[in-house]
């Protein structure tokens, strides 16, 4: 009789528990994210569901979209969050038109928007599960969303580290004058780079002007790190983005040099910066990679 009235209880439970699961989660969790076939009928099930959507934009040749795709994207917590969200991804390539509609400036650019398709905030590069989660959490709560950063910037006007977060805002979405002023209110509030962030700032702003096509100018903010800066974190990303912008220009033999005076004067580079360098190099001299 015990094991039987053990058996019953446990039975019991066990109804109970899953009937308690369903009770609350609602739904069964699926394997995957439901990405939703194209923009319109995301926006038609945001609006009809009264949900915000998520929109991923991605290139196939982009590492970090890959890893994104490949860890964040298929992480379990991650599908259960999707749950609560209208999913859609486009290649940035081909789908042109939105992508300049949401003045999408670099890859991956996940952008969260209100159910009727107005921008919250967005996720520029790579971010794993739990950290993407806490970003589109705090965009949901006000917080570290552009608004929330300037409304803080109009109240402290001396901090270093919130000129160049709302300089960095206006750079994803390429509103460029408006960070290349927060970039350059940075290095004056901290010329001997205490917060780093002011050597940060020159080479964001050298990217910008890559950007705009403005080589000599991006020339100038990588150089200016190397010299003001030299032992910056990020003094042979400005380094190596030299020979990069001459190569770009068609200025081949400069490219040349410089990328191989960089592999002289760092003899213990690391292995994936150096293979990089090496293939620049033969890839200018017209020999294969």
């Amino acid at each position: 009789m015990e094991k039987r009235k053990g058996s019953h209880w446990f039975i019991l439970f066990f109804v109970f528990f899953i009937s308690f699961y369903f009770f609350t989660c609602g739904k069964v969790v699926p394997k995957s994210i439901n990405w939703v076939a194209n923009f319109e009928e995301a926006s038609q099930i945001a609006k009809s569901e009264n949900k915000n959507m998520v929109l991923d934009f991605y290139t196939d040749w982009c590492k970090w979209c890959r890893k994104l795709a490949d860890s964040t994207f298929t992480d379990t917590s991650f599908i259960r969050f999707s749950m609560d969200f209208v999913f859609f991804k486009t290649n940035a390539e081909k789908d042109t038109a939105l992508a300049e509609r949401f003045k999408v400036n670099g890859y991956p650019t996940v952008i969260l928007t209100n159910p009727s398709g107005k921008e919250i905030d967005r996720v520029v590069g790579y971010a794993t599960a739990p950290d993407f989660m806490l970003k589109i959490k705090d965009y949901l709560k006000g917080e570290g969303t552009l608004a929330d950063l300037e409304s803080k910037l109009k109240k402290d006007t001396t901090s270093t580290e919130l000129w160049f977060k709302v300089g960095e805002k206006y750079q994803e979405r390429r509103r460029f004058e408006e960070a290349l002023i927060n970039f350059n209110k940075v290095v004056y509030l901290d010329p001997k780079d205490k917060t780093t962030k002011a050597s940060e700032s020159l080479l964001d702003m050298g990217f910008i002007y890559r950007k705009l096509k403005n080589y000599p100018n991006a020339i100038e903010k990588f150089q200016e790190i190397l010299k003001q800066y030299p032992k910056s974190e990020v003094s042979l990303e400005a380094e190596e983005y030299i020979p990069y912008t001459y190569a770009t220009m068609g200025d081949t033999v400069k490219a040349i040099t410089l990328f191989k005076k960089i592999l002289k004067d760092h003899p213990d580079l690391e292995s994936g910066e150096k293979d990089w360098v090496e293939k620049m190099i033969k890839k200018l001299e017209g020999k294969k990679e």
